[in-house]
């Protein structure tokens, strides 16, 4: 082989392996990036229209009262014989990791049962399962706006039992224990079952997401 000819084949060899090596540069760089892409936005699932209750220490709330701010929420009622007192340990559970995180949310439970939980008592309930009721909102209001809160805004089932069909005399109503996630603009991101393993977690992480979706 010539001189030139060796030279050419050198030069052929360092172009193959400069090609190689842009080749992986190319894909170190797709990684890094797949890496480093923000997951999906969380689907909006409904945007709420409005709303008219009042919380324990009988104040007025309405959407204006979370706006720019998440909030969770689930429906409850205090002298419950079934799941509510569960989900309040679990909300409360929700609310420490919102505060050990740094997080800025709110959290709702509205009670399904005007009659009996009138502010005064859903302010000992709240207290009971040590609630930090400065993010922590324990709402009432009246049966008509209660209903269309939870089944039409919020998308959760309620319906009260015809007493035949209780087990107890406190055995009032069928309702949801599922907690909605709503973001700042009053829109529905994410629902979850708080008292199955993992979901407060799932709902702590989506709230993240939310704070990066803001950001």
């Amino acid at each position: 082989m010539s001189l030139a000819e060796q030279r050419a084949s050198a030069y052929r060899r360092l172009l193959v392996s400069g090609l190689g090596l842009l080749a992986l540069f190319a894909l170190y760089a797709v990684i890094l990036l797949t890496r480093s892409t923000s997951a999906p936005n969380l689907p909006v699932l409904k945007t709420l229209g409005s709303m008219d209750l009042i919380d324990q220490e009988g104040q007025s709330v309405d959407l204006q009262t979370f706006r720019g701010k998440p909030w969770f929420a689930n429906i409850i009622f205090t002298r419950c014989p079934g799941p509510c007192a569960r989900m309040t340990q679990t909300m409360r559970q929700l609310q420490e990791g919102i505060q050990a995180g740094s997080l800025d949310a709110s959290l709702v439970s509205l009670s399904t049962d005007p009659e009996f939980d009138t502010p005064e008592v859903l302010s000992q309930y709240a207290r009971k399962f040590k609630a930090d009721t400065a993010s922590w909102h324990f709402l009432t209001g009246s049966k008509e706006e209660i209903i269309r809160m939870a089944t039409e805004e919020w998308l959760l089932v309620l319906q009260e039992k015809d007493e035949t069909q209780r087990d107890s005399p406190n055995d009032i109503f069928l309702h949801s224990t599922l907690t909605v996630l709503i973001d700042g603009l009053g829109r529905i991101r994410g629902s979850y079952e708080l008292l199955e393993e993992g979901e407060v977690e799932a709902a702590l992480m989506d709230l993240r997401q939310l704070h990066d979706e803001a950001s």
